[in-house]
This record gives structure tokens, C-alpha cells and sequence, in this order.
């Protein structure tokens, strides 16, 4: 797969060591956009036409 966008919700310091560094290596390799709410907080998303967007980003 070759996400255009990935979002990974986890808690700050977390016990588990979510998210896996090679899995965010592996993203941006890929160049994909990555919204964590350990460092954004709540990420908002907007729906609609077929689209999914970050709405905070609009």
C-alpha cells in the first residue's frame, strides 16, 4: 500500500512504544502525511463528495 495519509491515534508516552519507529520510518519513506494524536491532540476530520480531509488543514 501507498497511503496518502495515516493516522495514529496513541497516548502520549505510552507503555507499549506506540507507534513503532520503523512503522513512522516506513510512512515517511513513502512520503505519506502522519497525524499522531500523541503530538496534535484531537485531529478533526471532514467527510463528504468521496473525501476524507484533516479539517484542520483545509
Amino acid at each position: 500500500l501507498k497511503p496518502k495519509a495515516a493516522l495514529i491515534s496513541v497516548g502520549r508516552e505510552n507503555d507499549y512504544g506506540h507507534p513503532a519507529p520503523e512503522i513512522i520510518a516506513a510512512l515517511e519513506r513513502g512520503q505519506a502525511a502522519v497525524f499522531r494524536t500523541d503530538v496534535l491532540g484531537t485531529i478533526p476530520l471532514a467527510a463528504g463528495g468521496g473525501h476524507l480531509e484533516v479539517a484542520a488543514l483545509r
